[in-house]
Parts: C-alpha cells; structure tokens; sequence
C-alpha cells in the first residue's frame, strides 16, 4: 500500500509538471488567451489539452495522499494500538 501511495504521488506530481509546463508554453494563464478565446475558439480548444492532463496529475495525487495517510495510520495503530481501547 505505501508503494502504490508513493508510486500514484510520484506520478501525479510529474503529470502536474508537464501539465504547467505545457499550459504555460500554450499561454493558457495569460489574459490574452482567455480574451480572444470566442474568436478563435476552433484553434483554442485544441491548445487546452494540458487542463484534463492537470486534472488527472491532481487526481493520482490525492489519491496517492490518501493511500499514504492509511498505510501510516495503519502501521501506528498496529505499533501503538487503537487509541481509543
């Protein structure tokens, strides 16, 4: 479980970096891109595919978090006992 949490955290965050890095060689932060988006809307719509790129590295990172929390709450419970007995 620790490897998995460590493994999906690692690529998240890697998807995360491509994800900006790419958004912004693709202007996607500037008020520029956002302003002309009506007008050229065919063109911009094919420049905006880091966001789901984004959205998948912060989804694999959560979820890495999570896994990581358990598995450290479950070798302290084990170790410690249940706090609450």
């Amino acid at each position: 479980m620790l490897i998995w949490g460590l493994g999906l955290c690692l690529a998240g965050v890697v998807l995360l970096r491509i994800a900006l890095r790419e958004g912004r060689r693709a202007a996607l932060f500037s008020n520029a891109f956002w302003a002309t988006f009506p007008e050229f809307a065919r063109y911009r719509l094919r420049r905006l595919w880091p966001a789901p790129l984004g959205l998948a590295g912060v989804i694999l990172l959560i979820w890495g978090l999570v896994l990581l929390f358990r598995s450290v709450l479950a070798y302290y419970a084990a170790r410690l006992g249940h706090p609450l007995t």
